[in-house]
């Protein structure tokens, strides 16, 4: 079977942690331990998010003017390389072989949102600390940067060439690298879950697979009544965003990416957390989303 994994921040850079190297390669070890058996059996692409990461970077680039500073788009390859070093370490470790590409993905220069930044980044703070910051789905204050709409993934070929090969692909990371369609690169950081949809479709993939900080999609979530959803048709899916039950800087947006999937052709995506992503792919947890 060939299945696209999205990783998120939380899988790779948990609640509390400082950021160090060390605790994201450990973060990184945990994850694909639990994906283990699921990146021996089939051909996996694994995706992830750079939110933190980025945002962390652009800071550091804040703090001094001894180096030149550097666009957007390059900090988005810098840390596809370090979030992809750390996840192919881990994989090495199971003995199984693995490649970390970088990815680019081509946007529109006239998207809207380079004129409407919405996009998250870095730490949160209980109060904006500088220009450009708004509160993230409640949990706090984060620089917010433009995110254009991903049209294609210009890798694709390359890897589904590299599953075909045996190899688990790492692919995509932190969105890709948002460029014009001549490869000139523009300074953005695109959805990730948009862009693993995206790539799922684009390489015929069975399975895309969120992973996220809850274990499940729910219906009034952290109020009295919330509700798991165990399996949602994509026109119930449909329905429960209109009714506005999920947050657009969390939730609403893997909601939306396993949509356009299934739409696009896919059979069936599932929304978990790390903890249970082993009983969500034997269907026994999470949230799947299907036609």
């Amino acid at each position: 079977m060939r299945i696209v994994i999205a990783l998120g921040g939380n899988a790779l850079l948990p609640k509390g942690a400082k950021g160090t190297a060390e605790e994201q390669l450990e973060a990184a070890k945990e994850a694909v331990k639990r994906l283990g058996k699921t990146l021996q059996e089939n051909q996996v692409v694994l995706t992830h998010g750079n939110g933190p990461q980025v945002g962390n970077l652009l800071l550091q680039q804040h703090g001094t003017s001894e180096v030149p500073e550097m666009p957007l788009d390059v900090l988005d390859a810098m840390t596809q390389g370090q979030i992809g070093y750390f996840i192919a370490s881990a994989i090495s470790l199971t003995g199984l072989h693995s490649a970390t590409l970088v990815t680019r993905v081509v946007v529109d220069p006239a998207d809207k949102a380079f004129e409407n930044p919405s996009k998250p980044i870095g730490p949160f703070y209980e109060k904006p600390v500088r220009a450009g910051m708004k509160m993230d789905a409640g949990r706090g204050y984060r620089l917010v940067v433009a995110s254009p709409e991903p049209i294609k993934i210009r890798e694709h070929d390359a890897i589904s060439a590299l599953l075909e090969k045996g190899f688990v692909v790492i692919a995509v990371g932190g969105g890709g690298i948002p460029i014009k369609k001549n490869g000139e690169g523009l300074e953005a950081v695109i959805d990730k879950d948009r862009a693993t949809s995206l790539l799922a479709s684009q390489i015929d993939a069975d399975l895309l697979v969120f992973v996220t900080s809850v274990d499940s999609v729910y219906l009034n979530f952290r109020k009295e009544d919330q509700k798991s959803i165990e399996h949602a048709t994509v026109e119930e899916a449909k329905k429960y965003m209109e009714e506005g039950h999920f947050a657009a800087g969390s939730m609403k947006p893997k909601v939306q990416s396993a949509i356009r999937f299934i739409e696009g052709g896919g059979k069936k995506a599932i929304i978990c957390s790390i903890d249970n992503v082993d009983s969500a792919l034997k269907g026994k947890a999470g949230t799947i989303i299907s036609a």
